[in-house]
């Protein structure tokens, strides 16, 4: 499922999500992330980079986790986020979320 929310992330000393705040349900990662780069989808921002600014503007760094709930909340989700650092605001994106139960029943 396509999220596209900002979450704050507590992260490891190297960068990596260690635990996440998602509809006021704390996640904690319970998985070794696995990151990689994708490219941001610049022709949907209103805003342009500055001349010369290189691609690291147009480049997100994703980590994808399992993560389970810490906390009680209305909405928990037992599975697998996609976690993306917004490499101009420094802020942190929940892409997606792929949940177990949900996949067990589509392709069990």
């Amino acid at each position: 499922m396509r999220v596209d929310e900002k979450v704050p992330v507590e992260t490891t000393e190297g960068g990596a999500p260690l635990r996440f705040t998602w509809r006021r349900v704390v996640y904690g990662v319970v998985s070794a992330p696995e990151m990689w780069i994708t490219r941001q989808a610049w022709w949907q921002s209103a805003t342009r980079a500055p001349r010369g600014a290189g691609p690291g503007l147009l480049e997100m760094r994703v980590w994808r986790v399992d993560a389970l709930p810490l906390t009680d909340g209305a909405h928990r989700v037992d599975g697998t986020f996609d976690l993306a650092l917004d490499p101009v605001s420094r802020e942190w994106l929940l892409l997606g979320v792929f949940d177990d139960h949900v996949d067990q029943q589509l392709f069990a």
